[in-house]
């Protein structure tokens, strides 16, 4: 499993020595003890149901992973990379935001009431703690790797990312609380029940859908600070606590109005998506004819460039061995060229350079081979 992205970014060593990632694995420590404090009876009371709600919620979190690394238009995310993110969601963030919850909604008790608490107490708790928790899940990835977040294209993906592993977290505690509900004597249904609601139904506009607004906002304040940036990120974090507090309001409930309610969820993280990646393809269109014209680049690579599939034919057109392993060298490091100039938060002014230096160094190599020589 590569947890680096390009050719700037840290080594799993290196990754290991920065304290962020100590921050991380500790963090995701610390919420699976609180969460398995919390709930760790209940899983042990009704294993059937435990079992039943993980074999239908863990194939779903498997194809979510996958959508969310290939929606990357060009190529996808590093496996290693989104598997933090979403564990960081389903441990660290989940696990902590139990007792912030409760410990919030208690406050909202002795101020507000509790009948108020009772009523609202979700809306307005759960959009503050949770989207500030699951959004610490990006920052720490930028923190342990810069390279992985360099615009508001990343920050979608891996807020997406990290409020999926909440949003499984989350579905399994409700299998838990369903089975409770209905008398602990239907385990296997109350799995059921809340498979279909929960993912069938819902999980097209929860919490992957409400963390991407917010990571797209704060990963263009990651990718290149300035005061446009932190206003982006500022207003696409108070988007995502809104969407989040419109979804827990007791306003249009039932499993009918579900879709109705969810629409402007999916709206908003569909529409934060297609302005992240249009920014990301102009970045690249305007990097391709720069190199192009400079000679770092061959004319026509960059539309190879642009497409897994023709990324794909190409490997097949080139001899096995050591031409094609040359060949995905090439490609790979013209893509972290492409990607260097989005910036980052740790910006290397000489990466650009050792880039195009590599890139020269591996044509050369993949002449010499008598490869495809389209590409040398």
């Amino acid at each position: 499993m590569a947890l680096t992205r390009d050719a700037t970014a840290p080594a799993r060593g290196a990754m290991a020595r920065r304290p962020a990632f100590w921050l991380w694995a500790g963090a995701c420590l610390l919420g699976a003890l609180i969460a398995f404090r919390l709930i760790g009876a209940h899983v042990a009371a009704f294993p059937g149901g435990s079992i039943a709600g993980l074999a239908l919620m863990a194939p779903a979190l498997a194809a979510g992973v996958w959508m969310l690394r290939r929606l990357h238009p060009v190529r996808s995310r590093p496996v290693g990379y989104a598997l933090i993110s979403v564990a960081w969601g389903g441990l660290a963030a989940f696990g902590t935001a139990l007792p912030a919850n409760a410990a919030f909604q208690a406050v909202l008790a002795k101020t507000a009431g509790p009948d108020f608490a009772a009523v609202w107490g979700a809306a307005i708790a759960a959009p503050v703690d949770e989207e500030i928790l699951k959004l610490l899940g990006v920052a720490t990835l930028a923190l342990m790797a810069p390279s992985a977040i360099r615009g508001p294209l990343d920050g979608w993906g891996y807020g997406a990312l990290s409020g999926l592993g909440f949003q499984f977290a989350e579905n399994f505690l409700y299998v838990l609380n369903t089975i409770v509900l209905t008398g602990a004597t239907q385990d296997a249904n109350a799995a059921f029940f809340s498979f279909g609601s929960r993912v069938v139904g819902g999980a097209w506009w929860s919490h992957w859908a409400m963390t991407a607004v917010g990571g797209a906002g704060l990963g263009c304040l990651l990718g290149r600070a300035s005061r446009t940036a932190f206003l982006a990120a500022a207003g696409a974090f108070v988007l995502a606590m809104a969407l989040h507090s419109w979804w827990d309001a007791p306003v249009m409930s039932g499993l009918a109005l579900m879709p109705v309610k969810g629409a402007p969820i999916l709206l908003a993280a569909i529409v934060t998506y297609r302005l992240a990646r249009r920014r990301y393809l102009s970045h690249f269109r305007r990097t391709v004819h720069a190199e192009t014209a400079s000679g770092v680049f061959v004319p026509g690579e960059g539309h190879v460039l642009a497409f897994r599939k023709w990324r794909r034919k190409e490997r097949w057109d080139v001899p096995a061995g050591e031409p094609r392993r040359l060949l995905a060298r090439l490609r790979a490091a013209e893509l972290d060229l492409i990607e260097e100039g989005l910036g980052g938060l740790e910006p290397d002014p000489l990466a650009a350079a050792r880039l195009r230096a590599r890139i020269r160094d591996l044509r050369r190599d993949l002449r010499a081979s008598a490869a495809n020589p389209r590409v040398a």
